[in-house]
């Protein structure tokens, strides 16, 4: 290399360059002027990379001289003394930076003799100990802190199917009353849907034979469901997440899952009557025992009467109708068309819900089609939880109760029969157990 120090290198670079733009910024510069000016600029690049590459390595060897004086002035192989908790503490902050590109510099401790002295520990020497982790408690792990998100993870299942599509109705008292048109109980063909009104062709003169509506009356009454719970003064004031809120929360919420459940399920004893136990719901017949089939749904169907019908399946459904295929004389019919799409959210044209509040498959009610503005709902006291630190005062607890007032029943008493005397249809049908005799 010509040239001692990296400034000269650097110098001669810019010398080049300047010389190149120069001969190029010359509009009367001939061609071979201009090749001359590219071969300057190549050498003063060159000459500025030897420059670069000339520094680092001064750099380093005065990193090395600087280690060397350092361990030249320390006493002997025994540690350097720190008189301070500061000097100490300093000394740690420093060190857990330094030992990224030290790895033989050691941690620091404290001496513990007469003097309380701090020193830090010198490679090799005696108890020395390795490189700050973090996945060790005394060697920094203690120095680090565990995050905490105040949010508690749940999901929710899918409620509100029945109530938001009901007749939801206030109760002033604990019963109510409503009165209703007999559709379902009238034996007279061509009568039912009319409550019994029949029109009679008759010729001018003759006698009008007489036909009267027939009335009935629903009743409602509130039955109580409440959940209750208690939770210790402590909690409540060191939870790192609102207790109170997350237990209003899930109070609300258990209350309202258990009403989608009665309002299927229920029996009417004590509770509210669901549309699987109800009087009015016809039960389709299922063709082959723990199985759904396209003749059961089929059947379903045509025993179905009503202006905005959903289907309600259980989970546990989902694998029977995933695998749905068409009748005989047309088995390429199929509910999914391919495994690239997601699965339908429509059965026959009418929406579909998977949940847990419809029977498991195989059981009566594990798939079930309905029109759920024939419900009625009553409501006699809204959902309200409250909280009490009095009736376990002594024992530092408080009290949490919800509570809740409310009763549900189709309010149609029995299916409505043709004029035919034979056909039946209802706004709710389920499927049934296998065929008698099957």
């Amino acid at each position: 290399m010509d040239y001692q120090t990296y400034d000269e290198l650097f110098e001669k670079s810019t010398v080049l360059f300047d010389q190149a733009r120069a001969i190029i910024a010359n509009p009367e510069a001939k061609a071979e002027e201009k090749e001359k000016a590219r071969k300057m600029v190549e050498d003063g690049k060159r000459l500025r990379g030897d420059s670069k590459l000339l520094q680092e390595l001064e750099q380093l060897k005065g990193t090395a001289s600087q280690e060397a004086q350092n361990k030249q002035a320390a006493p002997g192989t025994g540690p350097r003394q720190l008189k301070t908790l500061g000097d100490f503490l300093t000394a740690v902050y420093s060190a857990t930076f330094e030992q990224r590109r030290h790895p033989d510099l050691k941690f620091l401790s404290y001496r513990g003799d007469s003097e309380k002295a701090w020193t830090t520990l010198q490679p090799g020497a005696p108890g020395a100990t390795k490189d700050l982790v973090e996945n060790t408690g005394a060697a920094g792990g203690f120095l680090v802190f565990p995050e905490h998100r105040n949010e508690l993870m749940m999901f929710s299942p899918l409620m509100q199917l029945v109530r938001q599509r009901a007749m939801v109705l206030r109760m002033g008292s604990r019963v109510l009353q409503i009165p209703v048109l007999n559709q379902g109980t009238t034996p007279t063909a061509g009568s039912a849907f009319f409550g019994g009104v029949i029109p009679y062709w008759t010729e001018e003169g003759e006698y009008k034979d007489e036909s009267e509506p027939s009335f009935g009356q629903m009743e409602l009454i509130a039955h109580k469901l409440i959940t209750y719970t208690e939770a210790s003064d402590e909690l409540l004031a060191d939870s790192a997440i609102g207790l109170e809120d997350l237990l209003r929360g899930l109070f609300g919420g258990s209350i309202s899952n258990e009403l989608e459940w009665t309002f299927i399920n229920g029996t009417g004893a004590g509770q509210p009557l669901g549309v699987i136990n109800a009087p009015v719901t016809l039960v389709q017949p299922r063709a082959v025992a723990g199985a759904i089939g396209i003749a059961d749904i089929f059947g379903m169907i045509a025993q179905f009467a009503g202006q905005s019908p959903i289907w309600i399946a259980h989970q546990s459904t989902l694998l029977q109708l995933l695998a749905l295929s068409g009748p005989p004389l047309n088995p390429s019919y199929v509910w999914i068309g391919n495994g690239r799409d997601s699965y339908p959210t429509t059965l026959m044209g009418y929406p579909v819900f998977f949940v847990e509040n419809a029977q498991t498959l195989g059981t009566q009610g594990d798939l079930i089609l309905a029109d759920f503005s024939k419900y009625v709902i009553g409501e006699r006291q809204d959902t309200t939880i409250d909280s009490s630190k009095h009736y376990r005062f002594r024992h530092d607890l408080t009290s949490w109760r919800a509570v809740t007032r409310v009763d549900g029943r189709p309010w149609a008493v029995a299916p409505v029969t043709y004029r035919d005397g034979v056909t039946s249809v209802s706004p709710f049908v389920i499927l049934g157990d296998i065929l008698p005799g099957s």
